[in-house]
């Protein structure tokens, strides 16, 4: 679905659990974490940490999922303030 969104042919490598990474976290362009879910918070920080700190964009697999199915907006509707003001 990514890749047909982007148009691009993309390269993968999918990580399971609390594997390590095949490569340097700053040969990636960007990552897409799924089963967060399935760690601990603390496991889930020390894995995004190296990507941020790289400053290598990071995202949710379902919010990903939700933009490459064009219903982001509605899927953040609910986090996102409206803004009441008329100025």
């Amino acid at each position: 679905m990514i890749s047909k969104r982007s148009g691009k042919s993309l390269k993968w490598d999918v990580v399971s659990g609390l594997d390590s990474l095949p490569s340097d976290i700053r040969d990636y362009a960007m990552v897409i974490q799924c089963g967060g879910c399935m760690i601990t918070g603390r496991q889930l920080a020390a894995r995004l940490k190296p990507a941020i700190e790289a400053g290598i964009p990071v995202s949710n697999y379902g919010m990903t999922l939700a933009y490459c199915n064009g219903i982001f907006d509605r899927a953040i509707a609910p986090l996102v303030k409206v803004s009441t003001s008329t100025e």
